[in-house]
């Protein structure tokens, strides 16, 4: 089963890559039978993952995630000031469970600049490491995993199994998208089972979403909004989705992102 999901995320890591791969070619790839790939591709059309075609399959754009970097740029006032909000959360000695994402990266600087003493992290986001490397009094604890260069982290089984071994205060963590029936969902199966780790191990849950999120498609589901304690987003909900934050009873925060310089002189 671990080779299956692996095989499965390289294929659809190479797909957003290139865009569009023969069967031969996959079968190359991981020495595996042209029937196998068959089964793979039409296992991951089946889930919306991709696009099947005579000899071939191309990448489903619209469940694929963006780069990092562009997501890293996507909403990022809006990621900023969600995350001086999230942080405000967090007391000195808490322990945390820290996901991979350009959210929950702004958190990570957030909790530097604040600094609660003795906070004891648990992660498998190289990138939120790094960027909480040089804060004096946090213990870090990275998890292993395979490296996935889309989003600077580690995931999959080990990983899960590392996060096993913890119990913390708080899990902090972005999602991909959030459905209509409030849905979390992610873009990767090996994400979600670190997720659903750190989920069973928490002792309360933050989701860190802005409003893009709400409505986005993916296709791995985490969990339900009704099952974390608090979502912290940037503008107030209304209609269906303020109808479905409150099904979930989900201690809603909202962060009010800076205005922007030329509208500070205006």
């Amino acid at each position: 089963m671990a080779a299956l999901i692996t095989r499965h995320d390289r294929i659809l890591e190479t797909l957003e890559v290139q865009g569009y791969l023969t069967i031969e070619e996959m079968a190359d790839m991981f020495a595996v039978s042209p029937q196998t790939i068959r089964r793979d591709i039409r296992d991951l059309a089946d889930r919306g993952l991709l696009r099947r075609h005579h000899g071939g399959a191309s990448v489903n754009r619209s469940t694929a995630n963006a780069a990092y970097s562009l997501r890293y740029e996507e909403t990022a006032a809006e990621k900023a000031a969600i995350a001086e909000t999230a942080a405000r959360l967090v007391k000195p000695g808490n322990s945390l469970f820290l996901t991979p994402g350009t959210t929950v990266d702004a958190f990570a600087r957030a909790l530097a600049r604040c600094q609660p003493a003795g906070l004891r992290i648990v992660t498998n986001s190289i990138s939120a490491a790094t960027i909480l490397a040089d804060c004096p009094d946090v213990s870090i604890q990275v998890t292993g995993g395979r490296w996935t260069k889309y989003n600077g982290a580690v995931c999959g089984m080990f990983a899960a199994e590392f996060v096993e071994q913890y119990r913390c205060d708080l899990l902090v963590t972005s999602i991909g998208g959030i459905d209509a029936e409030g849905n979390l969902l992610e873009y990767r199966d090996e994400e979600v089972i670190v997720g659903r780790s750190m989920l069973r191990n928490a002792r309360r849950r933050v989701l860190l979403a802005d409003h893009s999120k709400f409505g986005r498609v993916a296709m791995a589901r985490l969990a339900h909004l009704r099952d974390f304690n608090v979502l912290v987003t940037d503008r107030r909900p209304v209609g269906a989705i303020k109808a479905m934050i409150e099904e979930a009873r989900c201690e809603l925060l909202i962060a009010e992102a800076e205005p922007a310089l030329e509208k500070k002189r205006a």
